[in-house]
């Protein structure tokens, strides 16, 4: 009982934080409560593809993960009231993968991850995290993430950043807990960041931890957890002294299939995205409150 108590709190605490006006009516769809619904607007159909990593900054605007023969970001923008077709983003190349889009809450620079090269001797094409500019409403060309944010032999994924300038992404780099961990970065300047510190347990174990998205207030953390092939989303809570609590799943309102993964938070906080093995799903995010 404390313990929803204290989430309720927190969950109260992280909306009047963000407090903006907020006018999105997420494609007239019905609002979402403790049951997930289907997060389905026509527009971004694209013949029932493999989707996730819902992207919404603004109102107007929507990015997501689709897979075909590879992983591209798409985007799709309100005009005059009416939603264009979904089209390849102008940043993401459809000759190499490209997913995990996340816009800054200003909308002014977007990051992702990429296996396209980063250096003209890169021959390995892992993933690498990179990030475009919006200049007069255009996004320049993408380029990648510094040394040692990104990594020549190993995998970085799922970035995200926090109101208090501190970025999360998961990566399977030497010296971890286990397969894939989590890790943690302060933001130095443009384009500069501190040595990335793996958040350590209890979030980070001996299991493959991935797709960290953090509340801007940084209370809590949602991410995913895959034990043998399997996904499950999880969350953690930030304690009275400022460390992770034991990562609690979400249970079986939300982790029906396989494939449970990919988390993200509307622009009020108040609904959680993610993904069904492929189909886009939201709820409220005061479920954190009631899982168990």
């Amino acid at each position: 009982m404390r313990k929803a108590i204290s989430i309720f709190i927190l969950l109260v605490a992280y909306h009047v934080s963000i407090a903006q006006t907020n006018n999105c009516t997420y494609f007239e769809l019905p609002l979402p409560k403790e049951i997930p619904q289907d997060f389905n607007p026509e527009v971004i159909h694209l013949n029932g593809s493999f989707k996730f990593n819902v992207e919404i900054k603004q109102c107007d605007q929507i990015y997501f993960t689709t897979i075909d023969t590879k992983e591209n970001i798409y985007f799709s923008k309100k005009d005059n009231g009416k939603w264009s077709k979904p089209k390849i983003a102008s940043f993401s190349d459809p000759n190499h993968g490209d997913a995990d889009p996340f816009l800054t809450k200003e909308g002014d620079r977007i990051y992702f991850i990429s296996k396209r090269p980063t250096s003209a001797t890169d021959k390995k094409l892992d993933w690498n995290i990179w990030f475009a500019d919006n200049k007069n409403e255009a996004w320049t060309e993408p380029k990648p993430l510094p040394q040692p944010m990104n990594t020549e032999e190993f995998d970085e994924y799922f970035f995200s950043i926090s109101e208090k300038g501190n970025v999360f992404f998961s990566s399977n780099r030497k010296g971890g807990e286990g397969s894939f961990d989590i890790y943690t970065a302060k933001i130095l300047g443009d384009n500069e960041f501190s040595i990335p510190q793996n958040v350590g347990k209890p979030v980070s174990t001996e299991n493959y931890e991935f797709d960290p998205y953090i509340a801007p207030d940084e209370s809590f953390i949602l991410f995913s957890i895959n034990e043998k092939g399997n996904s499950d989303l999880y969350f953690s809570l930030k304690d009275e002294k400022g460390n992770w609590t034991e990562p609690q799943n979400f249970g079986d309102r939300i982790n029906v299939t396989d494939q449970d993964f990919a988390p993200s938070l509307s622009v009020d906080g108040k609904f959680i995205f993610f993904s069904n093995d492929g189909k886009l799903k939201w709820v409220g995010s005061h479920i954190l409150k009631t899982s168990n």
